[in-house]
């Protein structure tokens, strides 16, 4: 295809919503498994199978540590799939991220398409999917992109129902924020009532919802959002002392007036949603800058996208809380404000639109390639998941895998996942840091060394193996063998797993 109709197959008058849903599964739902677990994707994976281990649902854990710091449903989305598949699997926890990266597709779709026609949909869904960070989150297993995709859908359910309230489309809405509140946060209710808001005071919108039926249909999603902490305080988990609406205050409202970490300065998502936009950056700083030009001839609808923007903006910076991936629910209202400016009426039109579809296109294949191509060889042949099946395959020839005790010696946490162990499984730390340790000082941290026992094997990381083989005389060691994309860039994983086998 010539690269000048790009665009239009993509979101000229003849495209199609289906190409972009087609586009958005080949690049978010294939290959969610491929890559290791990544920084926090540990927390869900430690959390969702302690839930199966306890056959406790309403009581989340970090290993043996009440961690209640997140609302119950995401953890709920995970299990559900885990017990459809009869496995906690990295696909099972990163699925449902991806299924709420295709609604944010979708969604902003919609939006686009009341907001002014199906042109700006279409782009807008394309900017979004071919975002990086976009993508990363949604083949992460974590809150965020379910936070994201509940956001969008309830801004979309508002336009497509604005012009036709009713209590059951007032009730539909209360309780997507309800659901979406469940898997983050307040903040979950909070942006897509922020994002709104601008287009109530436009024409007073406002008062068409001074309805009694507006009222009563929050009365469905108040119950919702309340009743998994209810259950968690009134069944089971006697000696379970965090309270999940205490924490829901501590995570939101304290934090964003009070914070006690997280701490980013004041211009910390001037740089991160450049940052998050990439590579549409490139389209959304001229469109920023040529802002106050444009102002007086934008549509009440374009205006709602920048107003929109700005709120949110404000809202995240005047926290005092903030983090980079924090900035991830903006990034669908700047991707907005953008596609309008690319499609605005002026004699480069055609130039931007060209230069739109050839970047929607090779970030598509470049998404594609690192997500579903690189990572995957990268993981291939070696690493942690080798490293536990080699494990298994050899402590089988010895006895059972159930005659085996574990005591993890500061490996990486998520090597519990891997081997499937236990959150009981006994997990020791070491004293000063990792670099500086000597055979006295490991003792001294893991005095359990020096009365060995026969049936126990520990985990490790490599750096300590040097020492530990000095320890540990007559064990047989096993260590995961680097992956092939460690092998081709010479890297050296010094937090690489290690096992002693008695």
């Amino acid at each position: 295809m010539p690269i000048k109709t790009w665009a239009q197959a993509l979101w000229g008058k003849n495209a199609k919503l289906s190409y972009l849903l087609v586009a958005a599964a080949i690049l978010l739902l294939s290959m969610l498994g491929s890559r290791e677990l990544w920084t926090q994707e540990h927390r869900w994976a430690d959390i969702v199978s302690g839930m199966f281990f306890r056959h406790d649902f309403l009581h989340p854990f970090l290993g043996e540590t009440e961690y209640y710091d997140k609302p119950l449903l995401s953890y709920w989305l995970m299990a559900g799939i885990s017990f459809v598949t009869g496995k906690v699997s990295l696909w099972s926890l990163r699925l449902p991220s991806a299924l709420a990266g295709m609604l944010s597709v979708w969604s902003i779709y919609k939006i686009g398409s009341h907001l002014k026609d199906k042109q700006l949909g279409l782009l807008a869904g394309w900017m979004l999917l071919t975002s990086f960070y976009f993508v990363f989150w949604a083949k992460t297993s974590s809150a965020d992109m379910l936070n994201l995709g509940g956001t969008l859908f309830a801004v979309a359910w508002y336009f497509m129902k604005k012009e036709s309230p009713s209590f059951i489309n007032y009730t539909v809405f209360f309780m997507i924020l309800a659901l979406t509140a469940l898997c983050k946060g307040l903040v979950g209710a909070i942006v897509p009532l922020l994002a709104i808001f601008p287009d109530l005071l436009m024409k007073n919108e406002w008062k068409k919802h001074l309805r009694l039926s507006f009222v009563l249909a929050t009365i469905p999603a108040a119950i919702i959002y309340y009743l998994p902490f209810w259950a968690s305080a009134h069944f089971g988990g006697t000696h379970y002392e965090e309270s999940g609406l205490y924490l829901v205050y501590r995570e939101n409202i304290l934090r964003y007036f009070q914070p006690f970490d997280h701490k980013g300065p004041i211009y910390t998502y001037f740089i991160y949603l450049p940052v998050y936009l990439m590579p549409w950056t490139l389209f959304f700083i001229p469109a920023l800058l040529t802002l106050p030009s444009r102002w007086r001839n934008l549509s009440s609808q374009s205006k709602w996208m920048c107003w929109s923007l700005l709120v949110l903006f404000l809202f995240f910076t005047l926290s005092g809380s903030r983090r980079n991936y924090y900035v991830l629910p903006i990034v669908p209202f700047a991707v907005l404000m953008t596609a309008d400016w690319i499609l605005a009426q002026s004699d480069i039109i055609t130039r931007k639109c060209i230069w739109a579809g050839r970047l929607a296109i090779t970030f598509f294949v470049v998404l594609f390639l690192n997500f579903n191509v690189l990572q995957p060889l990268y993981y291939a042949d070696g690493g942690i998941n080798s490293f536990a099946e080699d494990l298994k395959a050899q402590v089988l020839q010895i006895k059972p895998w159930s005659d085996w005790q574990f005591v993890m010696l500061d490996p990486e946490a998520k090597i519990s996942f891997y081997l499937d162990l236990p959150p009981t499984t006994q997990n020791y730390a070491v004293l000063n840091s990792r670099e500086a340790q000597t055979p006295e000082s490991l003792l001294k941290s893991w005095p359990m060394l020096k009365q060995k026992n026969s049936t126990t094997i520990y985990i490790t990381r490599k750096c300590y193996e040097p020492i530990l083989r000095s320890l540990l005389p007559h064990y047989r060691v096993v260590s995961a063998r680097p992956t092939l994309g460690e092998r081709v860039l010479t890297i050296e994983n010094s937090n690489a797993p290690v096992a002693f086998i008695p």
